[in-house]
């Protein structure tokens, strides 16, 4: 169409210079007409005929069609359409499966693209998002990064001149509503005053927080999310300075977040806590105490200064660390400051993944495509009368070419439509199915951006499979074309539909490597012991309300109120019928929270400032490795005698013994950590996999709960059953409400059910790469019948002349298998050397499985070669079954 309209604009422009053009005009409109008359059954020397006579007047016509060119191109599209529809549908079979294949490639590419686009291409949706960065906590020695301490970013923000504003985010925040029905407890954050305008979010009601709400004693007003507004209080326009109740004190409205904000984050920055409900002020001290430089527990966002870039910033910052590791080497003498832009930060665990799927998505389109243009190429075959008709009455290749892109802008807008809409309709259901930890599934959408690929992708693929049987009109002989015996095929367009074959073919192995490999790599990940017992246990994680602090004073490792909470609620869970034990954890394997400590061991040389052992901190109750099935390698498990009164233990893991024991037994020695005070290693136990199923399993020292050194409120019971554990839950809420009715019951979920989760991701991408695989394979085993099924028909009369001279059936089945082998065999060598370069790229993705899996690659091979046999063996057949009398009459 763009063609059409850019010859017509210059034709009016430049009249004088279209004589040429307009001969060529008129010769497609009269060769048109010719197709026309043959279609309704005039026979082609007549058609022929007419179309001569009417040539031979073009010069009588040309004065009167120049004044009205416009009415005769836009007819002559008009022509083209009609043909090519009239075309397509004396094929119905051939231009559905050409239809439903493009739609199928389009959708899945489509499909994929909206999630890439959503997760990684769409910028972030903040204000001047590219001036968005994180800033963190960087080991020297190692450049690990973690998250920063509240003393710290006081400095930060004191001391860097590279910013328009430097927020912080503490994401352990969460509350207690009372006062609106049952007790819930409500995921918060704490963040500084700073926070909402460095994002540039503008709120649905109200304001954000004041830079003196921001303080110390100043702080009890909160901003709601969107959710929670609508869910909680119904909508309400008059929340604003209504006063809540959260942890037994009284919070003020001020504002209520707009319903598509997010905080974008990976999963593992706020422990798969990306769906805040409430936001209050962080109120840090001016100076914070000095305690908490020791501590780290901030997440930091900042604005960069349109003048300055990420590189200026950045040693900007190096500047301030300098300053801070020369005034505080006990604290911060290893660590550095690292800035990285907000959107490739957030992305950096999916980004490999992500674009491993969308390039597979482009293979099986290419493979579709390449499929089609054989298709094509074999129908074309059984044009050659047509095209030469054409050719003898003048057309030129761009003629031809015209025809011949309408035809396949027929089917790619059919397709693509089609594509389209089956995007729009699967979208929701993939949806459901994407990993829970995938940053940004809430801006994955059909929008402009996708309409606009699609679109390109649809005029992209007519194009490549189009123009391919363009190719197949060069060298026709008019004069032989048209003698009823001429039946040769040339060898150039064979090798054409050879080398389509042998792409298809290579492709396709190529997404069978892969989908293999990650099959294996997630089989091996199921196959992972995680450190536990994973069937019949259930887990609930629970809120205690501020009071159970209350008595508590830190270092001291006495909290009598939880002590009492958990004794007396323990023995009504183990008492409901199917309980075989019941024990309480702070940190949930595969839960997604997580801590650590640093530690001192007793009789070790103090470390050099700055440079600490750290091991991750797991507060327990007695039965806590009976209830998981952790098994005890050496020494005592905690029990029930370690109180608050007794002398302070802990129990270690085999990680941590062998890091920092080697060879010798930890049990009897001492560490301190928190309070400073000495703790006896009491016992070693095996070694769980905490953050997942893939990452080794790291040093973790468990203390008994009654003698944690600090106040750990939100504790998760484990219940084993000895039936399934979804029937004790409502007996489970009800004991809990029995002890107190104030705590809320959430986060109900088997053990299966988390490890599950832990790995869906590696799922998730294995099972869509395996899925196109599946399409690959099949169209192009599609691809190889149809080109055997050609061949055989092409060589008919060869097969019967073979037979007729003696030839045996097994033999033409073996000519014809032998042929289909030597294409698969060229396909699997070309497959192999692409598997090898797509192996190492996707490396980062697999588990336990090397990139070059002589295994994966030979069982794959083997597939393909067996099902490419099996789709050429029923054309084989098929001439084997040939008459040879019947074969010699063919002609």
């Amino acid at each position: 169409m763009i063609r059409y309209l850019r010859t017509l604009w210059r034709n009016l422009l430049h009249r004088d210079r279209v004589d040429e053009e307009l001969d060529e005009e008129i010769r497609g409109y009269l060769e048109l007409t010719a197709m026309e008359q043959m279609q309704r059954g005039l026979s082609p020397e007549d058609a022929l005929h007419r179309a001569h006579r009417d040539l031979g007047q073009i010069d009588q016509v040309k004065e009167r069609v120049r004044d009205i060119r416009v009415g005769v191109t836009l007819d002559t599209l008009a022509q083209d359409l009609r043909y090519a529809l009239r075309t397509l549908a004396r094929s119905p079979a051939f231009s559905l499966v050409v239809v439903l294949t493009i739609a199928l490639g389009i959708a899945a590419n489509t499909a994929i693209f909206t999630i890439v686009d959503g997760v990684l291409l769409k910028p972030l949706p903040y204000v001047y998002p590219d001036r968005l960065v994180m800033l963190w906590e960087g080991s020297l020695t190692d450049g690990t990064l973690g998250t920063v301490a509240p003393a710290n970013f006081f400095d930060w923000r004191q001391q860097g001149h590279s910013f328009d504003a430097m927020a912080a985010v503490d994401p352990h925040q969460d509350a207690i509503l009372t006062g609106s029905g049952e007790p819930r407890r409500l995921v918060g954050a704490a963040v500084t005053a700073e926070f909402f305008p460095v994002l540039g979010v503008r709120m649905a009601l109200g304001r954000t927080f004041l830079p003196e709400e921001d303080r110390p004693g100043h702080n009890q007003v909160v901003v709601l999310s969107h959710a929670v507004w609508l869910n909680q209080f119904g909508g309400r326009p008059d929340i604003l300075g209504r006063v809540l109740t959260l942890n037994d004190l009284p919070f003020t409205v001020v504002g209520v977040l707009p319903r598509d904000f997010s905080l974008v984050s990976r999963a593992s920055d706020f422990e798969a806590r990306r769906r805040f409900d409430l936001w209050t002020p962080l109120a840090l001290g001016s100076p914070p105490p000095e305690w908490q430089r020791g501590t780290h527990s901030l997440t930091v966002l900042a604005r960069l200064k349109s003048t300055v870039s990420l590189a200026q910033a950045q040693m900007d910052l190096e500047g301030v660390a300098a300053n801070l590791r020369r005034l505080y080497p006990a604290d911060d003498a290893n660590r550095g400051i690292t800035a990285v832009p907000m959107a490739q930060h957030v992305v950096v665990d999916v980004r490999t993944a992500l674009i491993t799927l969308l390039a597979a998505v482009g293979l099986v389109l290419a493979i579709a495509c390449a499929n089609i243009a054989n298709l094509l190429l074999t129908r074309a075959a059984t044009r050659r009368k047509e095209i030469a008709l054409r050719v003898a009455l003048g057309a030129s290749r761009r003629r031809i070419a015209r025809q011949l892109i309408t035809e396949s802008a027929v089917l790619t807008i059919t397709g693509g439509t089609l594509g389209l809409l089956l995007t729009w309709l699967s979208l929701p259901v993939l949806l459901n199915y994407l990993p829970a930890d995938l940053p940004r599934t809430s801006e994955i959408a059909v929008d402009s951006r996708v309409l606009f690929f699609t679109s390109a992708l649809s005029l992209l693929t007519g194009l490549v499979f189009g123009l391919v049987p363009l190719f197949y009109s060069r060298g026709i002989s008019a004069t032989d074309a048209l003698k009823q015996g001429s039946r040769s095929v040339a060898g150039g367009r064979s090798r054409l539909r050879g080398a389509l074959l042998v792409g298809q073919v290579a492709v396709a192995l190529m997404l069978l490597v892969g989908a293999g490999l990650m099959m294996k790599s997630l089989w091996r990940l199921w196959g992972v012991s995680p450190g536990f017992h994973v069937d019949h246990i259930l887990t609930a994680q629970l809120s205690l309300p501020p009071q159970y602090a209350n008595g508590y004073s830190f270092g001291t490792g006495k909290h009598p109120r939880i002590a009492v909470f958990q004794r007396e609620l323990g023995e009504r869970v183990r008492a409901i019928p199917g309980v075989r034990a019941a024990s309480f954890a702070a940190y949930l394997p595969l839960g997604g929270n997580d801590n650590s400590w640093a530690f001192d061991i007793e009789g070790r040389p103090q470390r050099p400032p700055g440079v600490f052992d750290v091991a991750n901190y797991r507060p327990v109750t007695a039965g806590y490795f009976e209830t998981m099935g952790i098994p005890l390698r050496r020494g005592r498990a905690i029990d029930s005698g370690d109180g608050e009164d007794r002398p302070l233990i802990v129990v270690i893991n085999e990680a941590m013994a062998r890091e920092f024991w080697g060879h010798q037994d930890p049990v009897g020695q001492r560490l301190r950590f928190g309070d400073k005070t000495w703790r006896t290693i009491v016992g070693v136990v095996g070694n769980v996999h905490h953050r997942g199923l893939g990452i080794s399993p790291a040093a973790e020292m468990y203390v008994p709960y009654a003698q944690v050194p600090n106040v750990e409120v939100h504790p998760t019971l484990v219940v084993r059953t000895s039936t399934d554990p979804e029937t004790v839950v409502r007996a489970l809420q009800r004991a809990v409400a029995d002890v107190d009715p104030t705590v809320p019951v959430d986060q109900i979920q088997t053990m299966n059910e988390l490890v599950a989760d832990s790995i869906a991701q590696s799922r998730f991408r294995t099972t869509v790469l395996l899925m196109f695989a599946g399409v690959a394979l099949l169209v192009a085993a599609m691809g190889l019948y149809g080109a055997m099924s050609y061949s055989v028909s092409q060589r008919t009369q060869e097969f019967g002349v073979r037979m007729a001279v003696g030839a045996s059936r097994s033999a033409v089945v073996r000519l014809v298998l032998g042929q289909a082998a030597r294409l698969v065999a060229v396909g699997v060598c070309l497959g192999l050397a692409g598997s090898v370069l797509l192996s190492r790229l996707i490396a980062s993705l697999l588990y336990g499985v090397a990139p070059f899996d002589i295994g994966t690659l030979a069982g794959v091979s083997v597939l393909l070669v067996v099902v490419a046999l099996l789709a050429s063996y029923v054309p084989a057949h098929r001439a084997a079954r040939a008459d040879p009398m019947n074969a010699l009459r063919w002609e």
